[in-house]
C-alpha cells in the first residue's frame, strides 16, 4: 500500500506539473463568472415574477452544474487516458516495474492520485459555484454535498473505465471511447425520459439497462434529485408539465443502485487489474 500512495503522490505532481490543474481552474473560474453574471440578471429582473424567479433560478442551477458535470467527466478521461498507455509507450513503466513493483501496485496508486485530483476539483467547483450563485441572488440549492458527491462517483466511473481501456488501447483511443460512452449513456437516459413523456416503454427499459451497464447518467441523476426544491417534486406529484425533461429528477438513487455503482466500479477496476498483468510491455 506505502507504494501505491507513494505512486498516487507522483501521479499528482505530474498532473500539475503538466498544468492540467491550472487548465481545469482557468475554465472552472471562466465558467463561474458567466454564472454569476447569469444569475445576478435572473434574480434582479424587473420582467419576472418571483414564481417565475423561484423557477428559473433552480433550473439554471442545475444546468450549470450538468455543464460542470460534463466537464469533470471530461477532465476524468483526459488525465486517465495517458495514464497507462502513455507510459508504457514512452518506455517508463517498463522501467518503473523493473524495480520491486507490481503492476498492480502501480495502476492502484494511479487511479488513487486522480481520484484523489477528481475530488478536489468536485469539491471545489461545487462550493465555489453555490458561494457565488448565493451571494449575487441569495439562492441556495437544498443538498449541494450529496450532489457533489454524486457527481464525484460519475467522475469516478468514468476514470476507472478509462484506465481499463488505457490498459490495452492508445491513450487517444482510450480517451475518445470513454467520452463517446460517457455522451451515449447521456443520450439514452434522455431518450428514456422521452419514453416515459411519450409511453414508448422500449425507451425507458433502454435507459434503465444503460444505467446499470454505465452507472455515470444514473449517478448524474441523483445529483440533479439533491439539487431541486421540494417545490419541484410537489409540482411533479401533481402532475405539473414543467418539471418533466432530461434535468429532473423524481427520486434520489437507491440504496440498491448505489451499491451496484460500487460493485461496478470494483469490477472494472480489477478488469484493469487483470488486463495490465497481462499486457505484454
Amino acid at each position: 500500500m506505502s507504494t501505491a500512495l507513494i505512486i498516487a503522490t507522483l501521479t499528482m505532481r505530474e498532473a500539475v506539473r503538466r498544468r492540467l490543474v491550472a487548465a481545469l481552474a482557468v475554465i472552472t473560474l471562466g465558467m463561474v463568472a458567466l454564472s454569476s453574471w447569469g444569475f445576478y440578471k435572473l434574480s434582479h429582473s424587473s420582467s419576472l415574477t418571483s414564481g417565475e424567479k423561484g423557477l428559473a433560478l433552480p433550473e439554471s442551477f442545475i444546468l450549470f452544474m450538468f455543464m460542470f458535470s460534463f466537464v469533470v467527466a471530461l477532465s476524468a478521461s483526459a488525465i486517465a487516458s495517458p495514464a497507462v498507455s502513455g507510459e508504457i509507450d514512452s518506455g517508463v513503466l517498463q522501467t518503473v516495474l523493473a524495480r520491486p513493483v507490481r503492476r498492480g501496485e502501480v495502476l492502484l496508486g494511479k487511479w488513487l492520485g486522480l481520484a484523489a485530483l477528481l475530488a478536489a476539483y468536485t469539491a471545489a467547483v461545487t462550493g465555489l459555484q453555490v458561494a457565488i450563485v448565493y451571494l449575487v441572488s441569495g439562492y441556495a440549492p437544498p443538498n449541494p454535498a450529496a450532489a457533489a458527491a454524486l457527481m464525484f462517483g460519475e467522475g469516478t466511473v468514468l476514470l476507472t473505465l478509462v484506465l481499463l481501456l488505457s490498459t490495452r488501447l492508445s491513450a487517444l483511443a482510450a480517451g475518445v471511447v470513454g467520452v463517446a460512452l460517457f455522451g451515449a449513456a447521456w443520450l439514452v437516459g434522455v431518450a428514456g425520459t422521452l419514453g416515459v413523456a411519450f409511453r414508448v416503454h422500449s425507451l425507458h427499459t433502454a435507459a434503465v439497462i444503460s444505467q446499470y451497464l454505465l452507472p455515470t447518467n444514473g449517478l448524474w441523476n441523483g445529483a440533479i434529485y439533491y439539487l431541486e426544491p421540494s417545490s419541484f417534486i410537489t409540482q411533479a406529484a401533481a402532475g405539473s408539465p414543467s418539471t418533466e425533461g432530461p434535468f429532473f429528477a423524481s427520486a434520489g438513487p437507491s440504496w440498491q443502485y448505489l451499491t451496484w455503482a460500487v460493485i461496478w466500479l470494483l469490477l472494472v477496476g480489477i478488469l484493469g487489474l487483470v488486463s495490465l498483468e497481462r499486457r505484454e510491455l
